[in-house]
């Protein structure tokens, strides 16, 4: 893994298990341990994408710096440590004392340890320049776009009727909805196009557009209507002007073949001249075949006289008709735009209201104030001089994200003692849809640059993950996809990309499962009894179920997965996919709840009626009878002769009684309990802060339903369910991954900006088309528009595919389908590729590549820190509430932070647990948002305190507000105790108060107590936590 350079500039092409994050973490500890200056950290800033990316890589260069500062090293030194050496020109001795003390430092000056996400730097710089953004210094920022958009769209839709602009342009979205045969209710789709509006491939039109207003989207309605109607006239015009011509050269009609030129003609004279030319017309032109045969010489020598005047017309009126379609796009997307223009609008007031901001609306705002500025003013302003910037993750980073950095990256990339580490792979962007743009990092790697020099881009070749035999498949598989991308930079990415040397580990094995069934409706039952089958027949080759994730494609899918599993008693875990919302049995109790507000709601009733329908009763007929009828007959066929519920009862019990009497009187325990009991401690913590109202608790449950999902807390022996997104980043031992039937073209249009003339669209510059077929006919210009879009969707398939089928070490179980013909999904892929290199079948339907074998390695189970249980994240709009710094609280604020505090050690162990329990801290509302990095980098360094390395190390036994019973029956509870190998033990106490003489009478006390039972203390410390970590050993 050696790569040595002298650039101030480096891009590392990193493809998937190549050793970035080592490669990171080395560049970083030459950086920092090439100078005898402990705080030469402090000139790095190293950005990530995600929290648990930053963490990770927090993690990684701390346990080196650990590790580099033990004796051992110098007697029994590593490959990294020794690179150092090599690289900084010094004695391993040296290395050992600068890592030391760098240790040292860190750990007392946690704050200046700047390895962040880009989100954290964003807000950091936007709080800076507030001023300057016209922003309050004292804004709050949100981090859920999703519920300020649904504040949006429902104070939008309150309004309609009060402004008859409004109104009109939104009754114009249900007719077009209506002429689509799509349901009248706009909610629906309103929320489902509200986040184009901070999208940052949309933002910036919407900010450009900021000053227009119902009127002008009404102008824009009526020039399109006046320019439909020159089109139509200009088409009559012109028709009218030909058939004249044609019918003064007295050609008989019977002469003309299928009379179709002057059908045509006829046409375009009409007040709906559509579908002209027609293909006929331009084929009989082109091979002068207006005429039939048996038209005379001087019929054909009339006509030809009026050929260049046939020819044109064709050609305009195809031009007019081109122009037609253009403006019909632009016309079908006018009113969702002017509502995303009003959505738009209606989140900047309620942010200027509640002074809040979305993250997500920062950049555009960023770019547009410190753009031009010199960078020692920024860096003035900021109050930090950072000379060496590492960012990992780039090819995910959006166009505007990389604007704002490039003025603090420019001065690095001419210095001597500088440098810019860029570290990506254009193969694993997966993000396009919030602004990723991969081609920038393609560009990069190819030599284009911002600044005065050109990049040194270096290629990881080696793949250190996964075994030889998944390796080599992958390479083979995505130089044969790669035929699919027209591009030759796009397929070079996989020929050349996919193209990863081995790591010298023989093994691994890739296996095809194609299912049965001919719609995915009947293929689905399928697609799971593969994956539990492939589940247990690892087991029978010695793999536990936390060696096994499933990676599957869509949320939904993932809820399939979760729910089948369970009624196999198979456990899973899955933090995302098991969100309370996807359950379906949730859903049908939220309609109950409903219609106690409403007994006629037909939505409501519809949802249960689906939900009890028998498989054998005509759908049709079950809910013609159940829609309409009284609430007393609607339940007498919900419960046929299978239940007893009452409405009466449920209606009078209440919230939580009633869902609890639901639940039970319908039998839907069996399976679903974590889903179930998730929801009803949904109910509990709704009801502990405000009064019991259904209604209350819908208006509630629809700002939280998408955040709101259940996991297991303990690492316990369970399958993991996962979505690609969620996966990159990770792997696994094995992989399966089932539903292998992705489309590889969108089967949504996506939408494009179209730049037209303000004068003819009533000062607009810019207008949303959507990219389909007709807009690919209206112009060359268009075609390749649209064509561009077409590739990049390809590109986006093959990334997702290739991040799943790089996850795993041992083995890869793809369950996809032979859709027998071109069906344009991953299953061409995979069909294709099993044919084309004649892989063997192990059983039915199955194919494999390699050998599948014992596992003679097996993974810990792992002690879990509590008793398994299934939780619910609770209310995450506590964790934005404002909150005071920790050093400058009041009494009773100090008291909430000291119990806190507690709670979060009680779950720590070892040092990785640290941010799994303040996160868990975090999702229960305990601490804000803003309090995070703060409780986090005081953990860090008291787990990592050299001082108190016995206590959080895996080989010694560690109890945690262990309760201690004296002989007299009265009970002890030290925070932590941990019992060595030989016995001995070592107790610590935290305190978030000032000290006290009784601090120490109480640790005496512990003490005292093991020595009654025969065991040596090693070490009795008091940990004081405030701005820092202090510590009082007790001799």
């Amino acid at each position: 893994m050696k790569q040595k350079s002298n650039s101030s500039f480096l891009i590392y092409d990193a493809s998937a298990g190549s050793g970035k994050t080592y490669a990171l973490v080395r560049h970083y500890l030459q950086t920092v341990l090439k100078s005898d200056n402990p705080e030469k950290y402090q000139s790095i800033l190293a950005i990530t994408f995600t929290n648990k990316a930053a963490q990770e890589m927090k993690t990684r260069v701390l346990k080196q710096l650990e590790e580099f500062s033990s004796e051992k090293i110098l007697v029994e030194p590593t490959e990294l440590f020794l690179e150092i050496v090599e690289s900084s020109g010094t004695t391993k001795q040296t290395i050992q004392q600068r890592a030391t003390q760098t240790l040292s430092h860190i750990l007392q000056h946690y704050g200046h340890f700047s390895i962040t996400t880009i989100d954290s730097l964003t807000h950091q710089i936007a709080r800076t320049f507030s001023r300057d953004l016209g922003l309050s210094s004292s804004f709050e920022l949100m981090l859920e776009t999703d519920q300020l958009l649904e504040q949006a769209v429902d104070f939008l839709i309150e309004q309609t009727g009060e402004n008859k602009k409004q109104t009109k342009i939104l009754t114009d979205f249900v007719i077009q909805k209506a002429k689509d045969n799509r349901p009248w209710d706009i909610s629906y789709d309103l929320n489902n196009i509200a986040p184009l509006v901070y999208n940052e491939n949309h933002y910036q039109q919407f900010r450009q557009m900021s000053n227009k207003t119902w009127t002008d989207f009404l102008h824009l309605q009526n020039q399109i209507q006046i320019q439909m109607a020159e089109v139509v006239e200009v088409i009559n015009n012109r028709s009218k002007s030909l058939h004249e011509k044609i019918i003064n050269l007295h050609i008989d009609e019977a002469s003309f073949s299928h009379r179709e030129l002057l059908n045509q003609l006829e046409k375009g004279q009409s007040s709906n001249p559509s579908s002209i030319p027609s293909k006929r017309l331009r084929s009989q032109n082109q091979n002068r075949q207006l005429l039939k045969k048996s038209a005379s010489q001087y019929e054909r020598d009339a006509l030809s006289r009026l050929q260049s005047d046939i020819d044109g017309w064709i050609d305009e009126v195809a031009h007019q008709q081109n122009k037609q379609t253009l403006l019909e796009l632009i016309e079908r997307q006018r009113v969702p735009l002017s509502t995303l223009h009003a959505i738009y609008q209606t989140t900047q007031e309620l942010q200027e209201k509640q002074d809040t901001r979305l993250l997500s609306g920062l950049n555009p705002l960023l770019y547009e104030t410190i753009n031009g500025m010199p960078t020692p003013f920024i860096y003035e302003r900021l109050g930090v001089k950072y000379t060496n910037f590492y960012i990992d993750e780039f090819q995910d980073t959006s166009v505007l994200q990389w604007k704002n950095l490039i003025p603090l990256l420019e001065n690095a990339t001419g210095g001597t003692d500088s440098t810019v580490l860029l570290v990506g792979d254009a193969k694993q962007s997966i993000y396009r849809w919030r602004g990723g743009y991969p081609e920038q990092f393609m560009r990069l790697t190819k030599g284009e640059t911002p600044f005065s020099i050109s990049p040194e881009a270096i290629k990881l070749p080696r793949n250190y993950r996964s075994q030889d035999t998944i390796v080599t498949t992958n390479n083979s598989l995505f130089k044969q996809a790669a035929s699919k991308l027209r591009t030759l930079d796009y397929q070079n990415l996989f020929i050349e990309g996919a193209n990863q040397e081995t790591n010298n580990k023989p093994g691994g094995a890739v296996t095809f499962t194609f299912v049965d069934g001919d719609t995915l409706d009947e293929r689905e039952p399928n697609y799971l009894e593969a994956i539990h089958q492939h589940i247990i027949e690892c087991e029978t080759r010695n793999y536990k179920r936390n060696e096994i994730c499933v990676l599957v494609r869509t949320r939904n899918q993932g809820v399939l997965v979760t729910e089948y599993l369970a009624q196999q008693e198979i456990d899973v875990i899955s933090a995302e996919t098991l969100l309370l919302s996807q359950s379906t049995t949730v859903n049908v109790l939220l309609s109950w709840i409903r219609l106690r507000l409403n007994p006629s709601d037909e939505v409501s009733r519809k949802v249960i009626l689906d939900y009890f329908r028998a498989d054998e009763q005509d759908a049709y007929d079950w809910d013609r009878h159940g829609l309409n009828k009284p609430i007393k007959d609607f339940v007498e066929q919900i419960n046929t002769d299978k239940h007893a519920f009452s409405f009466k009862r449920f209606a009078g019990a209440n919230l939580y009684e009633a869902v609890e009497y639901t639940i039970d009187a319908f039998g839907m325990t069996p399976n679903l309990c974590p889903y179930l009991s998730g929801f009803l401690e949904e109910i509990t913590e709704y009801t502990k802060i405000k009064a019991t109202s259904d209604r209350g608790f819908l208006s509630h449950w629809e700002g939280v339903k998408d955040r709101r999902s259940i996991r297991l807390t303990s690492k316990n022996n369970a399958v993991e369910v996962m979505t690609i997104h969620k996966a990159k980043g990770l792997e696994f031992p094995i992989v399966i991954f089932p539903f292998a039937e992705t489309k590889i073209y969108a089967t949504q249009p996506t939408t494009h900006w179209l730049d037209v003339p303000q004068r003819e669209f009533a000062g607009f510059s810019s207008l949303l088309v959507g990219l389909n077929k007709e807009f690919s006919e209206t112009s060359d210009e268009n075609q390749a528009i649209y064509e561009a879009a077409r590739e990049t969707q390809v590109l986006d398939a093959l990334n997702i595919l290739y991040v799943a089928m790089t996850r795993p070490e041992k083995e890869l179980h793809i369950i996809s389908y032979d859709p027998k013909k071109i069906s344009n999904t991953y299953a061409d892929l995979f069909v294709e590729y099993v044919r084309i290199n004649d892989l063997p079948k192990c059983k039915e339907n199955q194919f494999i590549v390699g050998e599948l074998t014992t596992n003679l390695v097996t993974s810990p189970i792992g002690r879990p820190t509590k008793t398994a249980k299934w939780i619910v994240n609770p209310n995450v709009d506590a964790t934005f509430r404002k909150s005071k710094p920790f050093g400058s609280q009041d009494k009773n604020n100090a008291v909430d932070f000291g119990h806190v505090f507690h709670e979060i050690m009680a779950r720590i162990y070892v040092k990785t647990d640290v941010e799994e329990a303040v996160q868990y801290a975090h999702s229960q509302g305990n601490i804000g948002t803003d309090q995070l990095d703060h409780v986090q980098n005081i953990i860090e360094q008291l787990v990592h305190h050299k001082e108190l390395e016995s206590f959080f190390n895996p080989n010694n036994t560690q109890y945690n507000e262990r309760t201690l019973l004296r002989p007299d029956g009265s009970p002890l509870r030290p925070d932590c105790f941990v019992v060595h190998p030989n016995k001995a033990v070592a107790i610590l106490d935290y305190k978030t108060g000032k000290p006290r003489p009784e601090h120490k009478d109480q640790l005496l006390e512990y003490a005292s107590f093991f020595e009654k039972l025969g065991h040596q203390i090693t070490q009795k410390t008091i940990v004081y936590v405030d701005q820092k970590v202090s510590l009082e050993h007790i001799y």
